[in-house]
Order: structure tokens, then sequence, then C-alpha cells
């Protein structure tokens, strides 16, 4: 298939316009000569002389008049595809962000994250999906507009972003038997855990910490989320382990619940947002990545 010179749309559109093989040349920064091998060009690929004599001057054909609204609304059209960006109106900004977390993630951030958004730009509508299998290609294709989860490796063209760090407590019922004295690694194993495992792992960071001590935890319980974990406490002598910040999700609930920090030496979890590098110009995206960073510096 021959690809045509678009380049010929702009100077139909100019030629039309002036009527003049010599104030187009002008308007272009080319010479007549030039200007008059292109008007051959296009009456050839049109098939119509678009321009003729009339006396000493120029005139369009019918074909050419029919041609002009279409011509000219298609360099239009692909100017503004050129043309830089104008300014972001949050006012009138109509948009449907989708945010994969991960629901400790979701209970954290989502009713401050909604409340700073809509504030500025009332018509944008946030999408929390649930965290999936490593599915990056959801980023890719467009499913996605942000990921919200612990660091990980996510291909080498995904923008990364670190948006605060935290780490893992311990979270039993008041009156809990640990709380009644100084928590070390050796009674902190003696009681019932849950394990937080979508695909029902039962070992991990803290299991190997354990390991060096020569000890080993007994998971009396597995649940597919933190929030469900924290359910399981108060009627329990069970111990939970969360991030910090999949309390800020719980606070007002009246859960009778207390924390103690671990007596293991632990790394710290990194949460960060990642996107894909094509709406890195997208002031839209842009603004809700900003907005993602507000509320995690409130976090902290």
């Amino acid at each position: 298939m021959t690809i045509p010179d678009l380049n010929l749309l702009i100077a139909f559109d100019v030629l039309i316009e002036e009527c003049s093989v010599a104030r187009a040349a002008e308007r272009m920064g080319i010479s007549s000569p030039s200007m008059s091998r292109t008007l051959a060009r296009i009456r050839e690929t049109v098939g119509d002389p678009v321009l003729v004599r009339a006396g000493r001057q120029l005139v369009p054909t019918e074909r050419a008049l029919a041609l002009r609204q279409r011509v000219h609304d298609a360099v239009e059209q692909a100017s503004s595809v050129l043309r830089p960006e104008g300014p972001l109106n949050l006012s009138t900004l109509d948009r449907r962000f989708t945010i994969r977390a991960g629901e400790g993630v979701i209970g954290a951030l989502a009713a401050g994250l909604t409340a700073r958004i809509a504030a500025k730009a009332p018509k944008v509508v946030l999408r929390f999906a649930p965290e999936g299998e490593k599915d990056d290609d959801a980023l890719r294709e467009g499913r996605v507009d942000l990921d919200i989860a612990a660091l990980r490796e996510m291909g080498p063209e995904i923008r990364v972003q670190t948006i605060f760090r935290d780490h893992v407590v311990g979270i039993v019922r008041s009156g809990h038997p640990i709380l009644a004295d100084t928590i070390t690694p050796e009674s902190f194993v003696q009681f019932g855990q849950i394990g937080v495992s979508r695909r029902g792992r039962t070992t991990g960071p803290i299991d190997r910490a354990l390991q060096t001590l020569g000890l080993t935890r007994r998971i009396a319980l597995i649940v597919p989320s933190f929030q469900s974990a924290l359910f399981a406490l108060p009627t329990s002598d069970l111990i939970g382990l969360v991030p910090k910040h999949v309390l800020r999700g719980v606070v007002d609930l009246g859960m009778n619940l207390k924390t103690f920090e671990l007596p293991l030496p632990l790394e710290t979890v990194v949460i960060a947002q990642a996107w894909h590098p094509r709406l890195d110009s997208d002031s839209a995206h842009r603004f809700l990545r900003e907005s993602v960073r507000s509320i995690c510096a409130e976090l902290r």
C-alpha cells in the first residue's frame, strides 16, 4: 500500500486559502518553483486541477471547494495532536482512574485520596481494583492506570516511585497474656499466629528471622487479607502481624486491639506506585500521582 504524503494536505490548505503560488510559498517558507512542483503533485494525487486561471488570478475548482473544509479540519486536528498540551483544568476534568492495590493500602488511602481529589477535580472517579497475581500487562495494556503495592521488580519500562516506608507490627486483643511482660522472641512463639496469604503460604521473613534464633512459630489460621485477620483477634489469643499502615483503615471500628513492636530484626516494607511511561507526561495522571504522594506523606 502506498502511503500518501500528508504534507500535501498542509500545502493544499494554504494554496486554497491564498489562491496564489507565490503567497503560499512565502507562508510555507519555500521557493515559488518548489510550491509549483507541490501543486503539480497535489493535482496528480487528487486527480483534479485544484487551482485554475481566471484572468490574472487562480481560482479553486469545484472539486477543490468541496474538499476545502475537510482538508482544513484534517490539518487542524493533526496540528492539535502535535501541539503542547494546555494547562490542566481540574474543575472540568472528567476522567476515571483504575488503581490496583491490596486491601490494606485501599483501607489506608482510599478515603483520604478520594476526598483530596474530589476537592479539586469533582468529576474524577476512582476505581480500586484488587491486587492480582503480578499481572504487569495490565499497566502496559491500560487496564490499570496506577499500581500501589510493596516494591518489586515490574519490568524495565515500568516507572516505579517509592511513596512511603512501613514496618510490620504485632497485634492482639486487649488483655492478651503476651502483653503482661516484656515481649521476647521466645514469648512471641508461644502463641498461635495468623498467616495472611491469598495463596495459602505459611512462611515468610518472620520465619526466617526466627530460624536464625533456633525458633519456629505455629500458624493456626491462614486468611486471605489483613482485614480478615484483624476480625479474628478480639475473641482469641492468636497473634496477628500487619504492616502498620493497614491499621489506619480500622482505627475507627471500635476494635479493642493492642499493637506491639516485634522482637525481631525485620526489613522495612517499601510501598511504591507504578505506572506505564506513556502516562509520564499526562497532566491528569500526574495530578493523580501527586495526590497519592500527598496522602502518603500524611501516613508518615
